[in-house]
């Protein structure tokens, strides 16, 4: 009998031997996890549970591999079936949290925070997921309350930091949304995010001025915004060299590149240009960046449209409406890209195609004074004087002062013979700019039309005293 094991003993052993087994299989699972081999993982995890229903552990990390898999229903049952069995338990809370984020069930996401900091009132994370919750919710007083405490918990946590400076940011502060940014860079210079969004701030930061076209401006504005460009610039370089694949530092020092160069060919040359100069190392990079952007993301419509204006300036019209339908396509500066789609179509003469842009453009915003001068402009390239009228007048309702809607429309009134009409819509040019020598030398041409020949060589040796080349040929000739 003294060799025969007891009932007891027997049952102690299948037990160890049970535990053992779990504890192996749980083992395999978490390496499973680690090395992302889902489905390995998910059976460990099951086998367990087959034998343990109530092994929370097994539920926990089953929920997590779930959460992997972005099966995020089967997820949260898990972690649920896990809070069943230790309700009290904090780390499994943040993951079931974490759950109805993904679930987009924010309340109940931020009901888990509030238990884990009940359980855990140090818990940094719980406060800062909080703290997003409330921005989200456009409350950022209150945000910025529950970051400040998960600051005050972990000091050392970069992307607290980064959180405090986007509500910051928001909130128009932007100093300190600049300190915050620069905080939790030196606790991680390698956060490329965190560069991104500083490079974001500096250029929101930027003089809206910078696109002017009035050149008095271009010192002040240009010394007052060149460090922050630079500044910009650097921290989208640094960003991109840490994440080679960031789309979004891409693009924007992309568009920084653009403007800057853009603003100084303005500043240097033409004012009032739409030219783009293309042929400057700054260019050349800004265009660089966008093809970048579209090796990485091919649909990236933003790319696209400036790829669009790019080529439009090259003289490449076809590959420019090219690039503007594949911005229009994916839904990225319909506006801009239908307008400058048109102005590609007038190039190669398809005005019918450029008035089907412009009305598009119109009808998403249809007080745009530029989008409809434009459909004006264009119905008077195609002899449509009566519709061309109509958008110029809108126009000039918008923007009283509008030069060139008055002039248009003063030339489509001359080709409507209504010449009366023509002349006090030079008059009303001439009342902005009394010097406008093209408004004078049209004026005298009607005259010459009307044979009052008196007034028009009047208005034609004004005109020519004026710098007027084709007035200074009708004075030779006659």
């Amino acid at each position: 009998m003294d060799n025969v094991p007891s009932c007891s003993s027997d049952n102690e052993t299948n037990d160890r031997n049970q535990v053992n087994d779990s504890v192996c299989l749980l083992q395999k699972g978490i390496e499973s996890l680690n090395d992302n081999d889902f489905d390995t993982a998910v059976s460990q995890f099951k086998k367990i549970l087959e034998e343990e229903e109530e092994n929370f552990t097994a539920w926990f990390y089953l929920g997590q591999t779930r959460l992997k898999m972005n099966q995020i229903e089967k997820a949260l049952k898990a972690f649920i079936r896990a809070l069943k069995v230790y309700p009290d338990n904090a780390e499994i809370l943040m993951w079931q949290g974490f759950t109805y984020e993904k679930l987009n069930e924010k309340n109940k996401a931020k009901e888990c925070f509030e238990k884990v900091i009940e359980l855990q009132p140090e818990n940094a994370q719980a406060y800062c997921q909080i703290g997003l919750y409330y921005s989200e919710k456009e409350q950022y007083e209150l945000a910025m309350e529950y970051f400040i405490m998960a600051n005050k918990i972990n000091p050392k946590d970069a992307a607290i930091y980064i959180n405090l400076g986007s509500s910051y940011e928001i909130l128009g502060e932007d100093e300190k949304a600049i300190e915050y940014y620069k905080t939790a860079l030196e606790i991680d210079p390698l956060d490329a995010s965190a560069w991104f969004l500083l490079g974001m701030l500096y250029i929101d930061s930027i003089d809206n001025r910078f696109c002017s076209s009035d050149r008095d401006l271009y010192p002040e504005i240009f010394s007052s915004n060149q460090e922050k460009i630079e500044l910009a610039k650097k921290s989208f370089e640094t960003a991109i060299n840490l994440k080679p694949d960031f789309v979004s530092a891409i693009l924007n020092l992309g568009i920084l590149l653009f403007k800057e160069e853009i603003f100084c060919f303005k500043r240097d040359n033409n004012p009032t240009s739409n030219a783009i100069p293309n042929t400057t190392c700054g260019f050349i990079q800004a265009e660089k960046s966008f093809l970048r952007v579209l090796e990485l993301d091919d649909s990236n419509p933003e790319s696209h449209y400036y790829l669009g204006l790019i080529a439009a300036e090259k003289g490449f019209h076809q590959k420019a409406i090219e690039h503007f339908e594949h911005a229009v396509e994916n839904n990225g500066l319909n506006e801009e890209a239908y307008q400058n789609m048109a102005k590609s179509f007038i190039e190669i003469d398809e005005n019918e195609l450029a008035i089907e842009c412009l009305l598009k453009a119109f009808k998403l915003n249809n007080a745009n004074f530029e989008i409809i001068y434009q459909l004006g402009f264009t119905y008077f390239l195609q002899a449509e004087y009566e519709k061309a009228n109509k958008y110029f007048d809108m126009v000039i309702k918008i923007k009283p002062d509008y030069r060139d809607a008055y002039y248009f429309k003063a030339i489509s009134l001359v080709r409507l013979g209504k010449n009366s009409k023509a002349i006090k819509c030079f008059n009303l040019i001439l009342s902005l700019n009394p010097s406008d020598h093209f408004a004078i030398y049209q004026k005298g041409l009607i005259y010459l039309n009307k044979k009052e020949r008196k007034k028009a060589m009047i208005l034609m040796n004004q005109a020519k005293e004026l710098g007027n080349q084709d007035a200074d040929g009708f004075i030779m000739e006659n």
